[in-house]
């Protein structure tokens, strides 16, 4: 790897064990000031436009990614592009939305339905503005500005809850709106730094439109099978149990998802670097490099939080959510699978294979519904969680072999660790030691 390459993660590794620490925070003092009942309306509340967001976005920011990673167009024409997309999208998706809210928050007390409605109509076009904004820089390579926009939503999220905290006994419609001023605020920071380089334009292209949609398209039959296997165990127990289970499973999947921010960020420094890469043994090789990677740090972090759980959960989110312990240790298990479907995918994407997804996706999505079935009446929490580890099992498999198909690559093989990457090793603590 480059020195470039070094730095590159380096930075981006610093800003995810900062954007970490401040959603370790956010979430103890959700849970201190909300406890289990107020925890679970807040997840209630962000459930749901989430999932259409992702549900609906057409794979767009993939799509950007790889336009501007691959040199498509220049970035003042994919702006207006994407911006005229993504007010496309509100358009449709703020309805949609408006329509399944009846269905899916009853029980709730009338205060949280209503705010769940605002949320929706104003979540969908900042969580869209903030993402596209943070694209431009990824798929540019502009990794330092790129991790200044990403870092802003939960910096501000965290000053928000602090103040919202000093100043009022917040419940959990204020934390959601503490959450849409982040994003518009990273929003905001975005276009000045793209207006800087030159790179802000309201004017959209056809042909532009046209390749974005086509790109998406084909990955977002993956995405769509994705976002339903990631959240259908938290639908299913939003649905099923209480508004205190669902908020135990929400500290629980905070904790569990600490090793998954550090694969996201991989994940996203990999992609637009393999579809940098002109050939195909390039690619395999940027690829395998950053799926060791991912691999190695998943197992790391891991090892020390199935250590500290017993004794971290209850000290950090109070003694009413020891019982989410053993749920975030089960989780765990299946980010080792997880991290190295995330580089599959990101493999596939960067090579226009984005096709090769949904179906390893659909298969995820078969293993996950039967076993909430079979396993959530008679386990609880703890069978949501076990039917997440099987689902994540299920579609790295399939993810894997279809990688190791296209690339004509054994995928064992590629996670052996290399010479090289004892050679970053020593480059990251070098660097860490000299800022240190």
């Amino acid at each position: 790897m480059s020195a470039g390459g070094v730095r590159d993660v380096s930075i981006s590794f610093a800003t995810t064990l900062y954007i970490q620490v401040v959603n370790v925070a956010t979430g103890l003092i959700a849970a201190r000031l909300l406890l289990p009942e107020g925890r679970g309306e807040l997840a209630a509340l962000m459930l749901w436009p989430g999932l259409v967001a992702e549900l609906g976005c057409l794979a767009l920011s993939d799509a950007l990614l790889y336009r501007l990673a691959s040199g498509a167009n220049a970035p003042r024409v994919l702006c207006g592009t994407i911006l005229l997309l993504g007010a496309a999208l509100c358009a449709v998706l703020i309805p949609v939305g408006f329509a399944i809210l009846p269905f899916v928050m009853p029980g709730h007390d009338p205060d949280i339905v209503a705010a769940a409605w605002w949320y929706m109509a104003l979540y969908l076009p900042t969580y869209f503005a903030s993402l596209f904004a943070a694209n431009m820089f990824q798929g540019r390579l502009d990794i330092r500005a790129w991790n200044i926009v990403r870092a802003i939503v939960p910096t501000l999220y965290l000053a928000g809850m602090i103040v919202l905290g000093l100043a009022i006994a917040p419940e959990a419609p204020e934390f959601a709106a503490a959450n849409i001023l982040a994003m518009a605020a990273s929003a905001a920071l975005g276009v000045v730094l793209m207006v800087r380089r030159g790179w802000f334009g309201w004017r959209a292209d056809r042909a532009e439109a046209r390749a974005l949609v086509v790109y998406g398209a084909k990955a977002h039959a993956g995405e769509i099978l994705h976002s339903l296997r990631q959240k259908l165990d938290q639908a299913v127990v939003a649905t099923l149990m209480t508004a205190s289970e669902l908020g135990l499973y929400a500290v629980a999947l905070t904790v569990a998802n600490g090793p998954l921010i550090l694969v996201q960020t991989i994940a996203n420094i990999a992609f637009p670097k393999i579809s940098a890469e002109a050939k195909l043994p390039g690619k395999v090789e940027v690829f395998g490099r950053y799926l060791r990677l991912a691999v190695a740090v998943v197992l790391g972090v891991d090892v020390v939080l199935w250590a500290l759980n017993a004794w971290l959960v209850p000290l950090l989110f109070g003694a009413a959510f020891a019982p989410a312990v053993a749920i975030a240790n089960l989780c765990l298990v299946g980010l080792v699978p997880f991290a190295v479907k995330l580089l599959c995918a990101a493999a596939l994407k960067a090579c226009d294979r984005a096709l090769a997804i949904p179906r390893a996706e659909l298969w995820g999505l078969v293993a996950v519904a039967p076993s909430l079935v079979l396993l959530v009446p008679r386990f609880g929490l703890l069978g949501a969680a076990a039917s997440l580890v099987i689902a994540q099992t299920v579609t790295a498999v399939l993810l894997a072999r279809r990688l190791g198909r296209e690339f004509d690559i054994h995928p064992l093989r590629v996670m052996l660790p290399t010479a090289e990457d004892a050679a970053l090793l020593r480059g990251l603590l070098a660097r860490g030691l000299r800022r240190g």
